[in-house]
């Protein structure tokens, strides 16, 4: 990337993909590089009432109302949720959003082999509860990556107790913590990928800058559009990022159809690792 690249870039807004918080250790890269972050958040899902929202700098955007799900949805996501503790994953459900949708979240978990397509009034169910499940698994893994690191660096306090000098080599020294952001699992990221296009696609410019903290993401563009990425750099920062301009779509794309190639058609993804 150009130094005027890089100059133009950070007097554009980005849009954070396909994650719904911005943790705070990336918060300065972020906002190194651009001047304001728009954010897509499921309904019932809280944050971002922060610094940065209240100056402007970052501004939260939800669904359309047609595609709020039904009242009863956080007590749907914690039958998912037990779920997923007892199944190790999940899986694209046929969900039902009236009375009863406890008892049909139930009948179909325990019958995820057949091959059983959802309504298309039910899909934006299943899109909520796919990106709220994503962001928990996001913050599950940054959370523990935090606590190892901290006990790593942390002195015993038995040892401090007992004026014990500290090992040269811990016990969990040789655990890895990882110092980029929390891997998407490959398995589910096509559907987390059409859900965010599904509840977002219509909400955000179709010129804005997609920003990923995921490589995953960025490879699955590069395969899907079979192009590659360049590596470049912001004028004045020692971090590095990919970016990759994905071209408009010569074949039928539409959202309904294809909602990733449709969503990811002629825009431009930037990985921040």
């Amino acid at each position: 990337m150009t130094t005027g690249d890089s100059k133009e870039m950070k007097n554009h807004s980005a849009i954070l993909f396909p994650h719904s918080y911005l943790p705070s250790a990336v918060r300065e890269r972020i906002f190194s590089s651009f001047a304001a972050l728009t954010i897509c958040q499921p309904w019932y899902m809280g944050g971002g009432e922060d610094t940065e929202t209240r100056d402007g700098r970052i501004h939260i955007v939800h669904p359309s109302e047609d595609l709020r799900p039904p009242k009863n949805f956080m007590k749907l996501l914690a039958e998912y949720r037990l779920w997923m503790s007892q199944n190790r994953g999940y899986t694209p459900l046929p969900l039902g959003t009236g009375e009863g949708a406890t008892w049909e979240i139930r009948h179909a978990l325990r019958h995820t082999g057949k091959d059983v397509r959802e309504p298309v009034e039910e899909q934006p169910l299943k899109w909520h509860l796919i990106l709220h499940l994503e962001r928990e698994l996001e913050e599950n893994r940054a959370s523990a990556d935090e606590m190892l690191l901290r006990v790593k660096t942390e002195r015993s306090p038995l040892a401090e107790a007992l004026g014990e000098t500290p090992p040269s080599h811990g016990l969990l020294d040789d655990l890895p913590v990882s110092d980029s952001y929390p891997s998407m699992e490959e398995r589910h990221l096509k559907q987390v990928l059409s859900a965010w296009f599904g509840l977002f696609g219509a909400s955000v410019a179709a010129d804005g800058i997609l920003v990923t903290m995921a490589p995953e993401v960025l490879g699955y563009a590069e395969e899907l559009f079979e192009t590659g990425s360049l590596e470049l750099s912001m004028e004045g920062s020692a971090s590095s990022f990919r970016r990759i301009l994905l071209p408009a779509s010569s074949i039928d794309s539409r959202m309904e159809k294809d909602p990733v190639r449709a969503g990811l058609s002629g825009r431009t993804l930037i990985l921040m690792d």
